[in-house]
């Protein structure tokens, strides 16, 4: 039988856990996002934000010699045929740029059919 100081102990143990684990997982999470991002081959779609919604977007994909994909509200999916565009976006305004090829912003390279 476990006492009520026993129990207050062990959520204060889960609660203290959680509030550690999450951020760090989130950490990692980030981590990882960015690197397979900046490291990303040429050819692969990048979503792309910037401060002022789309229009700013789309001036980061011209100014680091992109070609737009699909405008998602204020969301540019765009693509590069060589290598070092994502550097480029972040030099060209870019607040964000994240692989378009996982997660919620799938799409299909060119010459493929999205399903």
């Amino acid at each position: 039988m476990t006492t009520d100081v026993e129990a207050t102990s062990l959520n204060r143990r889960t609660v203290g856990a959680l509030l550690l684990g999450v951020p760090v997982a989130l950490a990692i999470w980030g981590a990882v996002m960015l690197v397979l991002t900046l490291f990303q081959p040429a050819g692969r779609p990048v979503a792309v934000y910037a401060p002022g919604g789309a229009g700013p977007a789309i001036a980061a994909v011209v100014a680091a010699d992109g070609y737009l994909l699909q405008v998602r509200g204020d969301t540019v999916i765009a693509i590069a045929k060589d290598d070092g565009f994502v550097p480029r976006l972040y030099r060209s305004g870019a607040l964000l740029v994240l692989a378009a090829d996982v997660g919620p912003c799938i799409v299909a390279p060119p010459g493929e059919r999205s399903a």
